[in-house]
């Protein structure tokens, strides 16, 4: 019967309803406890109550029938009140890295055991949530309002999950609507924080509904410390006092080359005085001395002196006298005659010149003064300080280095265009067999810069960010639209129990930059040629379709299957998508029109069985086969370059690639304290768009050498794995425990990489391969007043990168980047009352690298290139009172140490010894919030 309950269960997951709704009384959840299992996803206010302590000891047990494999499940519910995101809540599985990319609030991805973002598939409800637009999904864009609960698959995932991921797969599953209810929550919090919610379920037909909306903003206008200003100090004020050197040796520098140049001809005693006395000197400049001394000087020189500015003189007089046609009966034509000429004026040609020095005489004495005239005054101004266009460009930047000092002796800084709001709105029907859902999210953002101002070796030097507009495009703000609506069917026919179900996703995201800062120019990415940088629009839209269910063979062997399609569209707009430019410049800016619409399609087929292998039902084994297939189509329409940089690029370019993969796992209930578990099997990641056919700008498909000769699309990653665990239930310290043990391997290869191919764009290569393994600790403690969770994370990762961008074959070591070799957190929470609780939490991430190269050589230290940030340990805390039955006040402040904003990276950057510098997006620090909920 276990065999008959994993994929019952499975099942049932898979539709986002708990246990027991299509389940029959054998499936049904064990009732052995003060509360069921079904009962456990309750909407109660409160999520402390004494009298259902025993719940969490059996939630294992629950979990462990999602998966033969590695699973936990996060519910929101029990963070009420704490204004906790998707990326908040997923902190606390073992195994999982959360990077908040942009910065709280902003683009978040996430990584499972040493992945990459995009190894992780995200679903809702059971259907894929990627879309072709973004490499991996923005964690940040997903509401966890009106969510039951957050299912983290590693290692093994189960079949009903379309398409192979070797990260692992996160299931959100939005709630059941059950019984009549209406809840109302607001909330502050620091910064411009504001929250509010709103969730109605009623009876409807023979089924029910649930209306949610949902509303979230902050400006996010955070202060923190740019210790790279810190740093540019002791730089600042050396080019401070070079650039003010430069300009008071002005005079003396202007001396000597007037006179080792042959412009004015001064005895050394005059030269002496006058670098002595600038005041007498400048007297000599400005008078007619100067013009008088370079015109005796130069006069003999215009002889001879046949530069650009002069020679058409010459040449109209020549013209003039008729004596070209003397140039041309020599053999001279009108493309070599100017040559002959300049010879003869020198004296230098060869046999006797047609110009005799009697005809050089009269053309010197006749327009000498013009030849003279032309190059006193450029002299004249230039030795003048108050003139010298070069010395007014020295002066103009010793002002700005003066200003760079002075942002830079105060450090603090309050971050710009980190501000956000979003919406979001679900209906969902649902009765025994159908399931109707249909949701609307909104999200308009402002895109915090960078506080590098173009890479990490010119943070210290351009530390201004957060002060003022320094970026080309500036005040760069996006917005998104995002709607999908699912219907699904599930039956039930002797032995098979079956579903289908249609999904649709669509999704408008539109960009702008409102600024365009003229003054900074910085960055060759900033230049105003480049594609989709002042505005972009990328449309998708997305149909899937599905069919899925269970037929039990026998009393021990339970088959599970799906077939899944899905077909996607995405349009890409913006500027100069369109434009073409001539000459040099086509070749410096892709700039044409390269990629403006793609297709995608995807096919996956996958069998799942469970056999119970003894008549106790205490071994359990489960093979999967997959095979998975993607298809993707990239178009270009309208002009585009015909050779240069993009010369590979054609009107269509496709590519298909499928492959059968396969999983076992084996698990064996020792006891009813002990559980063993072990998976291990295959992997082969279809990529998504993005990562084969580029965004149509800066990522374009990657040529098939560095010359751009032809087109060579990468292909999906591979991959094998293997973990096993043991899941222990006892009393430990006169508590409850549940405690799970894992170790996991990871071997992968063909894994991209972006890499820069060309000078104005990127394309992604199999370049890296890798290994990883690792230990995940999660343990969880149930006193009568007190709850213990942990989860600690061990990551041993080493990464190889051999470069075909640049045509280096070879794997070299590189750093895994973003991945902490140690992460954990800890909760406590005290229920003193029945009105009561208070928690405190704390989340420790180990420093990891932000940059893959590891240098070999010269100066900078293979720890330093990888520029590592270092350790954080943030901590949480709050308090939560419920003076009457419906309500819940929510008290709370986070990172109550302030840790998130003093985040450093160890860098050598710009020009400086080893030392600190800010991450590329600094990290919102302490938080102080309140919550009122109400449920009537």
């Amino acid at each position: 019967m276990h065999g008959q309950n994993i994929l019952a269960a499975a099942i049932a997951v898979s539709l986002g309803c708990s246990l027991t709704e299509f389940l029959p009384a054998a499936y049904a959840a064990p009732t052995d406890t003060a509360q069921t299992v079904s009962n456990d996803a309750d909407d109660s206010l409160m999520d402390f109550s004494l009298d259902a302590m025993t719940v969490e000891a059996k939630r294992p047990d629950w979990e462990s029938k999602l998966s033969p494999g590695t699973v936990n499940i996060v519910r929101p519910d029990e963070f009420k009140g704490e204004q906790k995101s998707l990326p908040d809540l997923l902190l606390t599985v073992p195994g999982v890295h959360v990077r908040e990319v942009n910065g709280k609030g902003q683009y978040t991805t996430v990584t499972m055991r040493g992945s990459t973002a995009a190894q992780v598939g995200i679903f809702i409800d059971g259907v894929l949530a990627n879309l072709g637009g973004d490499t991996a999904v923005d964690l940040s864009t997903i509401p966890v309002k009106n969510v039951e609960r957050i299912e983290v698959y590693r290692g093994y995932i189960p079949s009903r999950f379309g398409g192979t991921f070797m990260g692992g797969v996160i299931n959100i599953v939005t709630k059941k609507p059950e019984t009549t209810n209406v809840s109302l929550e607001v909330g502050k919090s620091s910064y411009g924080g504001k929250r509010g919610s709103m969730e109605i379920t009623a009876p409807l037909g023979d089924g029910s509904i649930m209306v949610g909306t949902n509303y979230e903003s902050s400006d996010g206008d955070f202060k923190y410390k740019n210790y790279a200003a810190e740093r540019y100090l002791p730089y600042g004020a050396e080019q401070i006092a070079g650039q003010q050197k430069v300009i008071d040796n002005f005079n003396n520098e202007t001396i000597d080359y007037m006179t080792k140049g042959a412009v004015i001809n001064l005895q050394q005693e005059q030269i002496d005085y006058y670098k002595a006395n600038n005041d007498a000197w400048l007297g000599f400049v400005r008078s007619d001395s100067l013009k008088d001394a370079i015109y005796d000087n130069r006069y003999e020189y215009a002889k001879k002196d046949v530069g650009n500015s002069n020679l058409y003189l010459i040449e109209q007089q020549v013209v003039d006298r008729g004596l070209k046609d003397e140039y041309l009966k020599r053999g001279y034509d009108d493309s070599d005659w100017h040559e002959a000429l300049q010879y003869d004026w020198i004296g230098s040609s060869f046999g006797e010149g047609v110009l005799t020095p009697e005809i050089k005489e009269e053309i010197l004495k006749e327009y000498g003064d013009k030849v003279v005239q032309n190059n006193i005054d450029k002299w004249t101004n230039d030795a003048d300080p108050d003139k010298n266009k070069n010395q007014a460009g020295r002066k103009e930047s010793l002002e700005k280095l003066k200003q760079k000092q002075k942002e830079a002796e105060n450090a603090t800084r309050y971050r710009k265009y980190n501000d956000y709001e979003k919406t979001s709105t679900i209906v969902k029907w649902q009765n025994k067999n159908w399931v109707i859902k249909g949701t609307y999210d909104t999200l308009d953002r402002h895109m915090p810069d960078s506080v590098w101002l173009g890479d990490v070796n010119a943070a210290v030097y351009n530390n201004g960010v957060d002060l003022s507009d320094r970026y080309y495009y500036d005040s760069r703000r996006q917005k998104q639209n995002s709607a999908s609506l699912m219907l699904q069917n599930r039956q039930e026919i002797g032995k098979l129990e079956w579903g289908w179900m249609l999904d649709y996703m669509h999704q408008d995201k539109k960009y702008r930059a409102e600024h365009i800062n003229t003054a900074y120019p910085n960055s060759e990415w900033d230049m105003q040629n480049q594609p989709l940088r002042e505005w972009s629009r990328y449309k998708s839209n997305k149909y899937t379709a599905q069919i899925d269910g269970g037929y039990k063979l026998n009393d021990n062997n339970m088959l599970d299957f799906l077939i899944n399609y899905s077909k996607e569209g995405l349009d890409i707009d913006g500027s100069n998508m369109a434009k073409i430019l001539g000459g040099q410049a086509s070749q410096n800016f892709l700039s044409a029109q390269i990629r403006n619409r793609y297709e995608q399609e995807l096919f996956n087929v996958q069998l799942q069985d469970s056999i119970t292998l003894d008549k106790e039902g205490t071994w359990i084994f489960t093979p999967s086969v997959r095979y998975n297939q993607s298809k993707i189509t990239g178009f270009s329409d309208g002009k585009r370059f015909t050779d240069g940089q993009a010369s590979w690029i054609h009107p269509k370019d496709s590519q298909t690639k499928g492959k059968a993969t396969w999983q076992l796992a084996l698990k064996k209930e020792v006891n009813e304290n002990l559980t063993l578990r072990m998976t291990g099997g295959t992997y082969y990641r279809l990529l998504n768009m993005a990562e084969i056919a580029g965004d149509g700008a800066g990522i374009l498909p990657a040529p098939k050498n560095h010359n751009g000769e032809g087109a060579m699309f990468p292909v999906p990653e591979e991959g094998k794995q293997f973990d096993i665990s043991a899941i222990m239930h006892n009393k430990l310290l006169g508590a409850d425990n549940s405690t799970t043990l894992t170790y996991y391997w990871r071997d992968s290869t063909n894994m991209l990489q972006l890499e820069r191919a060309g000078k104005d764009y990127w394309s992604y290569f199999n370049d890296n391969k890798g290994k990883s393994h690792g230990i995940e600790l999660q343990s969880s403690f149930k006193w009568n007043k007190f709850d213990l969770d942990l989860q600690v994370t061990y990551l041993n990762t080493s990464a190889y990168n051999k470069h075909t961008a640049t045509q280096f074959g070879e794997y070299a070591s590189v750093w895994p980047t973003y991945q902490p070799e140690w992460e954990g957190n800890i909760r406590l929470t005290y229920r003193p009352s029945e009105k009561f609780s208070l928690f405190a939490e704390g989340h420790y991430t180990d420093e990891y690298f932000t940059y893959y190269n590891k240098a070999t050589s010269g100066k900078l230290s293979p720890y330093l290139s990888g520029k590592p940030v270092c350790s954080l340990f943030v901590m949480n805390s709050g308090l939560k009172w419920m003076p009457k039955k419906n309500w819940q006040l929510t008290f709370g402040c986070n990172d109550i140490l302030n840790k998130g904003p003093k985040s450093k990276i160890r860098s050598d950057a710009a020009f400086m010894v080893p030392g600190y510098i800010n991450p590329e997006f600094p990290i919102q620090g302490r938080t102080y919030y309140v919550t009122a909920r109400y449920q009537f």
